[in-house]
């Protein structure tokens, strides 16, 4: 099974500007992923975490610091080839209980899986362990956020908060029922820090304790290390990806205006024993006229048909040199 991971999916106000078609009236995002679609096309899987929700009034339409894209935000996220969107962040509320619930209706509308939250109860019960089994592979994922930035969650619904006792029976639940891979996606740590903090450390060790084979991670807006090792009790591979930056955003601070898509492989070996293979992490950059994902390694190898002006590139290349430093990544 052949899994790709990418960070955050933001739309700011100038995003929204961008998408905006004048002729038919809607939004459409889909020319930001036009070099990276086949990219993220070529896997069974392909997941990114959805950091903002889905408003249809268009005077709800705003960036930071309370976020609501048009659905037209999720065409693009759709052709690009995504399947599973995480809504567990610090702004799933932005919009209130409406969010909550338009924000789950529009991903499953353009055919697409939220993890994260839910619109009630029975939605949760219904919902809350996604499985899935690829080639006899079978797989978990769940969905926690550090905190909803104080907003509160009104009524039965649901943002799934990391808890330790939580994450616990996630896990132990999911092992029961034959799952072979357990993947935690975790929104966590301080924004803007290069390095996992104290409180990433500890979520990562509770979920490694737990049982979890793969923690994804999100929230600082940088890239930050990916650790690929072998547990001492099996000698199975374990995968952590601490942060994997922006995938799309308007932000340009130094190391936010690019992140990386992971992939991975998970297969079960000859001796039954959990291998995690052929791990790679795809450096992507920004380009923010028109907000251009851009692939840095097939730009370099001109296998796209876009030429940033000279003083873009440079920040880009400087980007994939700021990248280089991280530890465990692979490109």
């Amino acid at each position: 099974m052949r899994i790709k991971v990418v960070g955050d999916l933001m739309c700011h106000n100038s995003q929204i500007s961008t998408y905006y078609r004048p002729k038919t009236k809607d939004y459409d995002s889909s020319g930001s992923f036009e070099f990276v679609s086949k990219l993220l096309q070529d896997a069974d899987l392909t997941l990114g975490n959805l950091e903002t929700t889905i408003a249809t009034d268009p005077n709800e339409f705003t960036g930071y610091p309370r976020f609501g894209s048009p659905i037209g935000f999720l065409t693009g996220i759709q052709n690009a080839g995504f399947d599973i969107l995480s809504t567990a962040n610090n702004h799933s509320a932005d919009k209130g209980s409406f969010g909550i619930d338009f924000t789950i209706d529009s991903v499953f509308t353009k055919g697409m899986i939220p993890i994260g939250t839910f619109k009630d109860n029975a939605d949760y019960l219904e919902r809350k362990d996604f499985f899935q089994e690829i080639n006899g592979i079978k797989i978990a994922i769940y969905n926690y956020t550090y905190s909803t930035n104080g907003i509160p969650v009104k009524g039965d619904r649901i943002v799934r908060l990391l808890n330790e006792a939580k994450i616990q029976e996630d896990v132990r639940f999911a092992k029961e029922n034959g799952i072979h891979f357990v993947i935690l996606w975790y929104h966590y740590g301080k924004e803007y820090e290069e390095k996992p903090d104290n409180s990433q450390t500890k979520w990562v060790n509770i979920g490694l304790a737990a049982g979890a084979d793969i923690i994804i991670g999100g929230h600082p807006h940088v890239v930050q290390r990916v650790d690929l090792f072998q547990e001492e009790k099996n000698f199975e591979d374990r995968l952590v990806a601490y942060s994997l930056g922006n995938f799309l955003s308007a932000q340009n601070r130094e190391a936010t205006d690019g992140g990386i898509i992971l992939t991975f492989q998970l297969e079960i070996d000859s001796q039954q024993r959990k291998r995690i293979k052929d791990v790679t992490t795809e450096p992507v950059w920004v380009f923010p006229h028109g907000y251009k994902i851009i692939p840095i390694q097939k730009y370099k190898q001109n296998e796209i048909s876009m030429k940033v002006p000279k003083h873009s590139e440079k920040r880009m290349y400087a980007y994939e040199s700021h990248l280089k430093k991280i530890p465990g990544l692979l490109f």
